[in-house]
C-alpha cells in the first residue's frame, strides 16, 4: 500500500490523508484541496486508472489578497512505478516565477516486495541528501540527513493502524550564529556567520492522540509538540466527511478543505 502525506511518500506527516484503498474504491481522479479557505487552491492530486497517485501540483502559499493573486505552481511531483505497481521514484520540479526551475528526485527500494529505505537527491547531487529507513510489526520509519559523516537530523515517525501519525521525536544539529570582525576599504565592519564546527543540539518530539469513529474514521486527533527543546504547542484537530466517507475537511490548525472529480 502506498501511504500519503505532504510530500506523498511512505507514512503521513499530517493526518489529513485517507488510505489509498479508500480512494480506489470511490474511484477519485482527482484531489483538489484547499487551505485557510475553501477558495484557497493548495494541491491538485492526480491518479490513474488503477488508484495510484501519478502527478500532483502544489501551489505558492497565499498570506494575502496580494499573494492570493500572484498564486501559482510551486511544485509539480510525477510519480513512477515498475510492473509490480511499486512507487519506486518521485520527481519534484521546483517553478520559480523568473522562469526557471529545479528538479529534486526521490528514489524508493523495495525487498521481498516491502519498502525498506527511499533516499532524497536535491538538484544533481549524486550523494543523497537524506534517507529514511522503514521498519515494520509495528510500521515505523526513521529519517537522517547527514554532513560527512556527522548525523545533523534525525527523527522517527511511529503510527496508528500503519498510517496515522501518532508519535514522533528526534533532533537536529544547528550551527551556532557567531559574530565575527574585518576590515573592508580600511572600515571596520561586524558580521554575523554560521559555524558548522560549532553546532547547538535541539530536541523535538510530537504526540497525537487519534480517536476513531465505529467506521475506522478518525474524527479528532489532539496534537502536543515540543520543538527546540522547550516550546510547546498544543491544538485539536477535527475531521469532517462526506456522506461517501471521504473527508470533507480538516480544522483546528490550518484549515484544509477537499474536493473530488470522479
Amino acid at each position: 500500500m502506498i501511504f500519503l502525506n505532504s510530500t506523498l511518500s511512505y507514512g503521513q506527516i499530517e493526518n489529513r490523508w485517507q488510505p489509498d484503498s479508500v480512494y480506489y474504491n470511490k474511484k477519485v481522479k482527482k484531489i483538489y484541496v484547499y487551505q485557510n479557505s475553501p477558495k484557497d487552491l493548495s494541491e491538485i492530486l492526480e491518479f490513474d486508472r488503477n488508484g495510484k497517485i501519478i502527478r500532483v501540483e502544489k501551489y505558492t502559499a497565499s498570506y494575502n489578497r496580494r499573494s492570493r493573486r500572484n498564486k501559482h505552481i510551486g511544485i509539480v511531483t510525477y510519480h513512477h512505478y515498475d510492473t509490480s505497481g511499486n512507487l519506486t521514484q518521485t520527481t519534484d520540479s521546483t517553478y520559480h516565477l523568473n522562469g526557471t526551475f529545479g528538479i529534486d528526485k526521490k528514489i524508493y527500494d523495495y525487498k521481498d516486495n516491502l519498502l525498506v529505505s527511499s533516499k532524497y537527491y536535491k538538484r544533481k547531487f549524486e550523494i543523497p541528501y537524506s534517507e529514511t529507513i522503514y521498519h515494520y510489526n509495528p510500521f515505523k520509519s526513521t529519517t537522517v540527513i547527514k554532513d560527512d559523516t556527522l548525523i545533523i537530523y534525525k527523527k522517527t515517525s511511529e503510527y496508528d493502524k500503519e498510517f496515522y501519525l501518532k508519535r514522533t521525536y528526534g533532533f537536529v544539529l544547528e550551527p551556532k550564529l557567531k559574530e565575527g570582525k574585518g576590515i573592508i576599504n580600511g572600515d571596520a565592519i561586524s558580521f554575523s556567520y554560521a559555524d558548522k564546527n560549532d553546532r547547538e543540539k535541539f530536541q523535538s518530539h510530537k504526540t497525537i492522540q487519534n480517536i476513531f469513529n465505529e467506521k475506522g474514521q478518525i474524527v479528532e486527533a489532539k496534537v502536543k509538540s515540543v520543538f527546540r527543546n522547550d516550546r510547546v504547542n498544543e491544538y485539536t484537530l477535527q475531521f469532517k466527511y462526506y456522506k461517501n466517507g471521504l473527508t470533507k475537511s480538516v480544522s483546528g490548525y490550518i484549515a484544509t478543505y477537499y474536493k473530488y472529480e470522479y
